[in-house]
């Protein structure tokens, strides 16, 4: 057989593993997904932060986002530390199958949070913090029934907390501290069932009584403080609960610290600049404690013995009505 025959015969097998050779060029991204991404980055003015979002390219390659590994569909949205301008695109909520929005540190980035982003079915994780949204948190937050975790601390947001949050089967993380807030807090609260409870609510002008129903919430981490409250704050104690922070400094709670029972998992307890009366029980002794205070209330008697107690400072006790014992001056 002739060289050149054979040449013609090899052909075909040769140009096969050339293409299995050759590195793949398809492109995964969903058209439908591309052109709201589009429309995103017009909505803010393409910002160089979406310099890569180039409409000839594959989008599932552009930064600021992430793609499901199979089904190629937007699944992850992340802006951070910019300075986006304009408000939070409507557009966002025509990305039908996210599960992650995250926008932190935009400080130019103002206006309501849009009613769009309850077209979001599938969203689990919501973070819009760091940002200069203003007017109320909008009942509408309630139709996301797959989230589990909301952040929109540090904003400029006014009102009440919305009752609809409690409607959100799994959702067990709310941090909406560093805002403007008013009214009471819900007791609706209480329903929060998603796993490793937390609620943030600091730094705002929350009124009122802790609702009642609180005593029977398992929260891993509570915060409120800096706030307007007052009444009994004990009902966050017990000692069959596993919180392992607890901060009600900064209002006007009023309670008798001696009966109160602590679980053993508490390690950061905040309670300076209330009402506290009382003396500080000897199961404190017990507590692996990293942080410490109870300044600036109302408590007396000796300071216990043992643990950890002795390792802070005087200024974790001082400015109480008759409080003594090391750190402080001994008893008299």
């Amino acid at each position: 057989m002739s060289p050149a025959r054979l040449l013609l015969l090899l052909l075909p097998l040769l140009s096969f593993f050339l293409l299995l050779l050759r590195p793949t060029s398809a492109v995964l991204c969903h058209p439908e997904d591309k052109e709201v991404l589009l429309r995103i980055k017009s909505a803010l003015n393409n910002p160089y932060l979406l310099a890569s979002w180039n409409p000839d390219t594959d989008c599932c390659h552009w930064y600021c986002l992430e793609c499901h590994y199979k089904t190629h569909r937007v699944i992850s949205l992340f802006f951070l530390q910019d300075d986006l301008p304009g408000q939070i695109p409507s557009a966002i909520g025509d990305l039908t199958y996210l599960q992650d929005l995250t926008l932190h540190k935009l400080p130019n980035l103002t206006g309501p949070i849009p009613k769009s982003l309850t077209k979001l079915k599938y969203l689990n994780f919501l973070r819009l913090d760091w940002l200069n949204l203003s007017g109320p948190i909008p009942s509408y937050l309630g139709q996301l029934k797959n989230l589990t975790y909301l952040n929109l601390s540090f904003n400029k947001l006014t009102g009440s907390i919305p009752d609809s949050l409690s409607t959100i089967p799994g959702l067990g993380y709310v941090r909406l501290d560093r805002n403007q807030l008013t009214g009471k807090i819900p007791a609706s609260l209480a329903k929060l069932k998603g796993n490793s409870l937390g609620l943030l609510l600091s730094h705002n002008s929350l009124s009122g009584e802790l609702p009642a129903t609180f005593a029977g919430v398992d929260f891993g981490q509570i915060d409120l403080s800096r706030n307007r409250l007052h009444g009994d704050a004990s009902l966050l104690f017990g000692r069959s609960k596993s919180t392992s922070s607890i901060d009600i400094s900064r209002n006007q709670f009023e309670f008798d610290l001696s009966k109160v029972e602590f679980n053993e998992s508490l390690t950061w307890l905040d309670m300076n600049h209330n009402k506290i009366y009382g003396s500080i029980p000897k199961a404190m002794t017990g507590l692996e404690l990293q942080f410490l205070n109870v300044s600036y209330n109302r408590l007396c008697g000796e300071i216990p013995v043992g643990g950890r107690l002795q390792r802070f400072d005087y200024s974790v006790y001082f400015h109480n009505r008759c409080l003594c014992g090391a750190p402080l001056d001994s008893c008299k």
